[in-house]
């Protein structure tokens, strides 16, 4: 865990970053987004930010007890990344898919991110030292495809009073033509039954009597996710 730090004083060493990367908060959202993110942000709704070789992740606390977690992968570099060098990504309804479209959770994570870079520049270096390749983005058609101009009612936020007729527009993701080989490759041949699977016997553990350890698991468990690289 690291808490967001606020910066204070009138020499702060990265504050031309930390500028660049409020304005590219702005170019990878609308202005709803942009003004609830900076507004989360403001009243300290990112509880947790920890900067990595390649990417940024944060915790942003909503109205759920569940906090959101925001990603931030930048593509190797040096500087702030230009749009097309990052991908975001967010685990809330309100996330397209596309990698470059900001949620308000991830303006709040960037502005956030802007305030560590204020205080500690050499953090952008850390950010751009990326070991892996930049995450591709998705089928060019589903990007091009028109975005709703509505906000998804996530329990954290209303839409907005002035489109009371708004209603959310789900789009289906297209099929992925790299997915179809692979689905062909790996079809069972005709005639074949699936596999008989063993019935597995109930585990019976004991509750870990320790809250502290047990409040640590419960929380890495609700946290796990796996990443196929």
């Amino acid at each position: 865990m690291s808490r967001p730090r606020k910066p204070y004083g009138p020499k702060l060493p990265g504050r031309l970053y930390a500028t660049m990367i409020k304005v590219l908060a702005a170019e990878m959202s609308d202005q709803g987004r942009l003004s609830r993110g900076k507004r989360y942000w403001a009243e300290d709704a990112v509880i947790d930010i920890v900067v990595g070789h390649g990417a940024v992740t944060a915790e942003i606390q909503g109205s759920r007890q569940q906090p959101y977690i925001v990603t931030l992968e930048a593509a190797s570099g040096s500087g702030v990344p230009a749009k097309r060098d990052l991908w975001v990504q967010c685990t809330c309804p309100d996330d397209t898919g596309t990698g470059s479209d900001a949620c308000k959770h991830t303006v709040a994570a960037l502005f956030a991110l802007s305030d560590e870079v204020t205080i500690e520049p050499e953090l952008v270096e850390r950010w751009r030292d990326s070991r892996r390749q930049p995450h591709p983005r998705r089928d060019a058609t589903v990007a091009a495809l028109p975005q709703p101009d509505v906000f998804p009612n996530d329990d954290d936020e209303e839409l907005d009073d002035d489109r009371p007729n708004a209603q959310i527009i789900e789009l289906h993701q297209r099929s992925d033509p790299v997915v179809d080989k692979i689905s062909v490759l790996l079809r069972a041949p005709a005639g074949a039954a699936p596999p008989t699977f063993p019935e597995l016997d109930p585990l019976d553990h004991r509750g870990i009597r320790d809250r502290t350890l047990a409040g640590v698991l419960d929380d890495a468990l609700n946290d796990l996710a796996i990443r196929w690289e």
